[in-house]
């Protein structure tokens, strides 16, 4: 009589018991997945709201558990045979992308991706790739043992890898469930990071929008019963992209850790291997070892909310005329990129002010807010009708389509912020910079 092998369960806070399959414990086990229970998966939101201290370890189980539900659904819809070896083989390929799509992920999240991205040059998730394919190693103890793990369960790494960077050439029903208009991570960070912080809004019917797709042309697509619970989700995604993920004050602190993090790793050379590290690994080191007091200031009150910087103007996205928008073409016009131009702003506000420069930041978010408005406004949604036509969202609902195209998620389009003892005179040098275009925008 054979004993069975043991089952190992997860106790999730947002989807309940999760039991692991024997690749998902394997993964579950390796020291990049392990890394990503000591980095926040809301970056410094919890600054804004005090429960947001989910780990991504915890979406990185939820990813890969809907990833594989979904695929049983999706697969099954598609006439594949669960007793057919190839069914089992793209189940596990969809739990492995699910479990390892963050694992490049800097400290502190998307906090620290804009530097990442000026070190490298690529995001996080070429990072990821090369980690799954073995062409890079974590500086960690213990790490590369990935690409063999999903060798030993017949998955080629570069098929996973291609599924966590959207360039995945099997059938596109497969990668929609990975990363498309509703896919496994979003379906989950989204009832993760509702949980988290306690917003009372944003209920999703994931029951309801999993039992409604289906495939049409290797494309998945959803049944029109369907409708009203993608009308909830897209809804409550815009809700949660302003009200949480771009909050004005973590927006501030988040410029805060970033600007204290560039000068440390690009200024002065220190801490270079820090994108394997973990949030307290990095705030600590830049608290208590960097050569830069700044930088070690920056750290302290970060880490301890400790006189963080207060917004005292801010240009409205959704209230732009067009002496604002000359305004704006202005500030754009003082330097190469986005970052040149905050910074001569600030030289320019903290001169006038008669300040220390280094406690006046200026955030252009523009190409935060390019990146959420089109995906926003561009909808890839599509639903069968009772005669199996393919409509696209915009045909089914053009009016909520047409209220998501002109919605704004991030209300800003540049703030200035600053060190609190020094509030009066820097709202008096915008003041005099900013008379025509900027006195009516001036907030509390």
């Amino acid at each position: 009589m054979s004993i069975p092998d043991k089952v190992m369960y997860v106790r999730d806070p947002v989807h309940g018991s999760i039991r692991l399959s024997g690749l998902q414990e394997e993964l579950l086990k390796t020291v990049e997945v392990q890394r990503l229970s000591l980095v926040h998966q809301l970056g410094t939101t919890f600054q804004s709201y005090p429960g947001a201290h989910g780990m991504r370890l915890l979406h990185a189980l939820g990813v890969s558990s809907l990833a594989d539900r979904i695929g049983r659904h999706v697969l099954e819809q598609n006439g594949i045979d669960p007793e057919d070896p190839a069914y089992a083989r793209t189940l596990a390929m969809l739990q492995a992308a699910g479990m390892l799509h963050d694992i490049g992920h800097t400290p502190w999240s998307h906090t620290l991706e804009p530097l990442y991205v000026e070190i490298y040059g690529v995001d996080h998730m070429e990072f990821v790739a090369n980690l799954v394919t073995g062409r890079e190693r974590m500086d960690i103890r213990g790490s590369g043992k990935i690409p063999g793990i999903l060798e030993s369960h017949g998955i080629v790494p570069s098929d996973v890898a291609d599924l966590i960077c959207s360039r995945y050439n099997g059938p596109k029903y497969l990668q929609q469930t990975i990363f498309g208009e509703v896919d496994a991570d979003m379906l989950d960070y989204l009832q993760r990071d509702f949980y988290f912080t306690g917003v009372a809004f944003g209920h999703i019917e994931m029951d309801r929008i999993i039992s409604t797709m289906t495939v049409r042309n290797d494309e998945m697509v959803f049944q029109m019963k369907g409708l009203e619970a993608i009308r909830d989700f897209l809804f409550a995604r815009l809700q949660m992209y302003s009200s949480v993920y771009l909050h004005k004050k973590t927006r501030i602190v988040d410029q805060m850790l970033l600007t204290a993090a560039r000068r440390s790793v690009i200024g002065h050379g220190e801490f270079t291997d820090f994108r394997s590290w973990t949030d307290d690994e990095l705030l600590s080191a830049m608290a208590k070892e960097s050569s830069d007091p700044w930088v070690r200031e920056m750290a302290w009150r970060v880490k301890y909310r400790q006189k963080l910087f207060t917004r005292i103007f801010r240009i409205d996205a959704a209230m732009l005329d067009e002496s604002d928008e000359s305004f704006m073409n202005d500030v754009k016009a003082d330097g190469d990129t986005f970052l040149e131009a905050a910074d001569s702003l600030a030289d320019r506000i903290a001169e006038t002010a008669g300040v220390d420069r280094n406690f006046v930041l200026v955030d252009l978010p523009l190409e935060a807010v390019k990146v959420s408005e089109e995906r926003f406004a561009r909808l890839n949604i599509r639903f069968v009708n009772g005669s199996d036509e393919i409509k696209d969202f915009e045909e089914v609902d053009p009016a909520f389509s047409e209220y998501l195209s002109r919605a704004r998620p991030n209300r800003n389009y540049l703030t200035v912020c600053c060190c609190p003892d020094i509030r009066e005179e820097v709202t008096n040098a915008c003041a005099k910079l900013f008379r025509r275009a900027a006195m009516p925008l001036f907030t509390n």
